[in-house]
């Protein structure tokens, strides 16, 4: 028999536990440790990397166990949404330990790239093709990036970093590694960090390092990099995708917290330390020594320090205005890295939640933003994944933008149809699947979708509220975090695990449950402020210009 009593009694200590779970990860500079586990695509790369440039044999074999661990994993099952990710891992695995790939693995990876839809499935293909090649899978093919494409302005800057790598590999292969000009060169070694890697980025670490080996050229920049990739093994012997993404994860947990119902004085050191790293740009990447910004963690970075202190981060939150409206593309819509890549809807519907809280946005920016969401949103009501791979991602980041939204909206009627989309997915078991074909749950996605329609009073019985609740409690483990499979995409579609991300995004849904059944349902959530005179004011120029910002007052400049 479920009762709101006996619900409420379980969430709160279960609330409690997750808070304390997560404060323990934070250091005394105020920054969420994450972490990122290790993967077996960068596994792979790296013990073949190490193989050819004979380094570190005392931890190839470390890297070869996790390797071997991976392909006795007997799941031939895995969500409908990370197949690619899991043939393709099996296929480079098989061949850095076995030196060889049946027919029957090529004709996998041929089925899974075409089952694969997404504007970047070009990048994919050539990335698998090089990595295929350089591990002895396939022929060298007579098809090389020309040089403009690895330049393109639309790409951010590891992309650039990886295309201009897999250039050079590619004219190695063909025996025309004289064709690589100084400046090809020069682009890829200028990038490459102090501590040895390019943009803290494993992956691309990984790529140029061995466009660097195949080209003979820049030993010193191998040897740098070659100990920074020595430097990231995991316990148990696998190389993580990334180092880690703390300022993103320290972003959301400050979020969570709040929503949370931690006490103010508590983030102050998160905040300090998210000051600290703000980008020349206005901007913030995802972890310490990147260098390139992103909306997303720029977006819920200004999305923070509006609810908690704008008086005092007021430069701040200018400086992160500014760079929200000038990447804003002229459909209406917010990309991820750089103006003139495609609009997401994610990314989009978090930039109008940071926009609308710094109060200094100009209205039109947000109005075409919400006609680029109402043109973006399929028939289902959902909208297309981005950085995840949770179907049910993107309507919750949707659903927070539209909170306090009221009817008759066009902000409403997305709402409306993103809380739709999340109720026909529903399984019987109260929970949630990664992909609508998959016949089991997810604890992410479950996450996502309770806490999207748990801010929208009404949008379950209460019954169904119960059970879904019991479906996130149940992932609790004894130290009070969650435990999930991971769902984090990078790059797109392969699949990377920062475990303590299923506890802020339980802890998330959790929190909005508590609330609505303790009667404060009806405060607006994360998606919108209770209204207060603006700190700023604007001077409307051009639309997706940034705006000139002044301070209102006497101490205005």
């Amino acid at each position: 028999m479920f009762t709101q009593i006996g619900v409420l009694e379980q969430i709160e200590p279960a609330l409690d536990r997750a808070v304390q779970f997560v404060l323990d990860h934070r250091l005394p500079d105020g920054r969420l440790a994450g972490g990122c586990a290790g993967r077996a695509l960068e596994s792979a790369l790296a013990l073949h990397l190490f193989r050819v440039r004979g380094h570190a044999p005392e931890l190839q074999a470390e890297i070869a166990g996790f390797c071997l661990r991976f392909l006795a994993d007997d799941d031939d099952s895995p969500s409908h949404a990370g197949r690619l990710d899991r043939t393709l891992s099996r296929i480079l695995c098989e061949l850095v330990l076995h030196g060889s790939l049946g027919d029957d693995g090529l004709a996998a990876l041929h089925r899974t790239l075409a089952e694969f839809d997404h504007p970047t499935l070009w990048r994919k293909r050539v990335l698998v093709e090089v990595m295929l090649v350089e591990l002895g899978a396939l022929p060298a093919g007579q098809n090389v990036l020309p040089l403009a494409v690895a330049r393109a302005e639309s790409s951010h800057l590891w992309v650039s970093i990886l295309l201009m790598s897999i250039r050079v590999l590619q004219l190695c292969h063909l025996g025309r590694a004289a064709e690589v000009g100084d400046a090809e060169l020069a682009a890829i070694l200028h990038a490459q960090a102090t501590d040895g890697s390019w943009e803290q980025h494993v992956l691309v670490t990984c790529v140029a390092l061995l466009a660097l080996t195949r080209l003979g050229r820049a030993s010193p920049h191998c040897t740098l990099g070659l100990n920074f990739l020595a430097g990231q093994l995991r316990p148990g012997g696998g190389v993580p995708f990334i180092t880690n993404e703390d300022v993103w994860v320290t972003c959301l947990a400050g979020l969570v917290l709040a929503e949370a119902r931690l006490p103010a004085h508590e983030l102050q050191r998160s905040e300090q330390f998210l000051v600290s790293l703000q980008r020349p740009d206005g901007g913030w990447a995802y972890a310490e020594g990147v260098s390139q910004t992103d909306a997303d963690d720029t977006s819920v970075a200004l999305s923070l320090l509006c609810r908690r202190s704008p008086l005092v981060h007021r430069s701040s939150i200018r400086r992160a205005v500014a760079n929200l409206l000038a990447l804003q593309n002229s459909d209406g819509g917010f990309p991820t890295f750089v103006r003139g890549a495609a609009s997401e809807a994610e990314i989009t519907a978090k930039s109008i939640i940071a926009l609308r809280h710094s109060g200094i946005a100009p209205p039109e920016v947000l109005d075409a933003a919400w006609a680029w969401l109402a043109r973006a949103q399929q028939s289902s009501g959902g909208f297309r994944g981005e950085w995840k791979l949770c179907v049910t991602y993107p309507a919750f980041h949707v659903i927070n933008a539209a909170a306090g939204q009221r009817q008759g909206t066009r902000a409403a009627d997305i709402r409306r149809r993103c809380v739709g989309f999340l109720r026909d997915l529903r399984r019987d078991d109260g929970s949630w699947p990664i992909h609508r074909d998959d016949r089991h749950g997810h604890l992410l996605s479950t996450a996502y979708a309770l806490g999207g329609l748990a801010a929208c009073p009404g949008s379950l019985t209460s019954r169904e509220l119960y059970e879904s609740s019991l479906v996130l409690l149940a992932g609790q483990s004894r130290n009070g975090g969650f435990t999930s499979a991971p769902d984090s995409l990078g790059p797109r579609p392969f699949v990377y695990d920062v475990p303590i991300l299923a506890t802020l995004y339980s802890m998330w849904a959790l929190a909005r449950v508590r609330d609505l059944l303790s009667g404060r349902g009806d405060e607006v959530p994360f998606g919108a402020l209770t209204p207060r005179p603006p700190v700023f004011i604007h001077e409307r120029i051009g639309p997706h210009r940034p705006a000139r910002l002044q301070l209102r007052g006497s101490r205005a400049h």
